[in-house]
């Protein structure tokens, strides 16, 4: 699966292709990414890199989730992905990483929207969630830019460089998201 975003910017549903050139981005990114994603540190190998697609894979078949890297100019800046798709709670969450270099170009803004509008078109969720840590704020900016509503803090919600953080949670639903498209017209 590929979401065509404009001529420059597209996103590839991960494959095993991807394992090298998407190890390599995030080891060089490693220092910048580290701070935020506790995965960074036990990704030391594109064999570390080839287990994690592996695993987003079997998600993917089993329609739990989608996993894409994002193709800016053919090459790989990032990742962004609906880390959970819930049938039962008709939702999923978008989790996302850029490399640092790729940051301030509006990329992510637009391929979070991309995958907004998939689970609100193509897989007929109801909601979408986006959570954040709370010291991140330029990751707090996208779900902000796509007018998504910030519900609240979850205290102790993940566990990052041997310390519990807290996560902002955002949302959006589908009856909102296609108000503000069609008022936008």
């Amino acid at each position: 699966m590929i979401l065509v975003i404009d001529k420059y910017l597209k996103l590839e549903l991960i494959n095993l292709s991807h394992a090298e050139e998407l190890y390599r981005l995030t080891d060089n990114n490693r220092k910048f990414l580290d701070k935020w994603l506790p995965w960074v540190k036990h990704t030391n190998s594109d064999k570390d890199t080839k287990e994690f697609i592996k695993g987003c894979l079997k998600k993917h078949i089993k329609g739990e989730g989608f996993n894409f890297v994002i193709l800016y100019k053919n090459k790989i800046a990032g990742n962004v992905s609906l880390v959970e798709i819930s049938k039962f709670r008709n939702l999923a969450e978008i989790g996302y990483w850029l490399a640092e270099e790729y940051n301030g170009k509006g990329l992510m803004t637009r391929s979070c929207k991309a995958l907004v509008d998939l689970c609100f078109d193509e897989l007929k969720l109801n909601r979408v969630i986006i959570k954040c840590e709370t010291r991140n704020k330029a990751s707090q900016r996208i779900p902000e830019r796509l007018g998504f509503y910030k519900q609240g803090v979850l205290k102790r919600d993940g566990f990052n460089n041997d310390k519990y953080v807290d996560h902002v949670q955002y949302s959006m639903f589908k009856r909102e998201w296609v108000k503000r498209s069609t008022d936008s017209k």
